[in-house]
C-alpha cells in the first residue's frame, strides 16, 4: 500500500508538472500571437514608437536588400522612413510560434498596402524573442518577399 501510494504521488507531481509546462508555453505562444497583433496594429495607426518599444533595446531587424538596423531608435526611425516611402499598411499572420525558457521564436507572413490599400508587397517573416525584466521583447526580425526581383530597367 505505501508502494502504490508513493507510485500515486509521484505521479501526481508528473502530471502537475507537466501541466504547469504546458500551461506555460501556451501562455508564452499566445504572447507572440499578442504581439504580433501588437506589432501590426501600432504600425498601421502610426505609432511607430509604440512598435519599436516591442524589440529589445538592443534589438534588430534585417530588412530585405539593406543592412541590419540596430537598436530601438533606429529601429523606430526605420519604421518611420518606410511608411514614408508607401508602405502604409501592414496585414500580419502567425503560422508557427514556440518557447523554451526565457527565448522563443515565431514565423509569418505579411502583406503591405500602400496609401489606397493595394498590395505592393507579400511574403514570409521570422523572430526570435525573448523574455525580459520587461516582459518578451523581440530580439531581431528579418523577412522576404515572395515577389520576383524586378528586372532592371535598361
Amino acid at each position: 500500500m505505501r508502494k502504490n501510494l508513493g507510485t500515486r504521488i509521484a505521479l501526481a507531481l508528473v502530471v502537475g508538472i507537466l501541466i504547469f509546462a504546458s500551461v506555460g508555453f501556451a501562455a508564452d505562444e499566445a504572447n507572440m500571437a499578442a504581439m504580433v497583433q501588437t506589432w501590426q496594429a501600432n504600425y498601421n495607426s502610426g505609432n511607430f514608437a509604440g512598435v519599436a518599444a516591442l524589440y529589445a533595446e538592443d534589438g534588430c531587424r534585417m530588412p530585405p536588400n539593406a543592412v541590419t538596423v540596430n537598436g530601438r531608435e533606429a529601429i523606430q526611425e526605420n519604421l518611420v522612413q518606410g511608411h514614408e516611402q508607401g508602405l502604409a499598411q501592414v496585414k500580419l499572420g502567425l503560422t508557427m510560434s514556440s518557447s523554451s525558457g526565457d527565448q522563443a521564436d515565431a514565423t509569418g507572413t505579411y502583406e503591405i498596402l500602400d496609401e489606397d490599400g493595394n498590395s505592393i508587397d507579400h511574403g514570409k517573416w521570422m523572430n526570435m524573442s525573448r523574455k525580459t525584466a520587461e516582459g518578451w521583447k523581440i530580439q531581431c526580425d528579418i523577412w522576404n518577399s515572395d515577389l520576383p526581383l524586378p528586372k532592371d530597367a535598361d
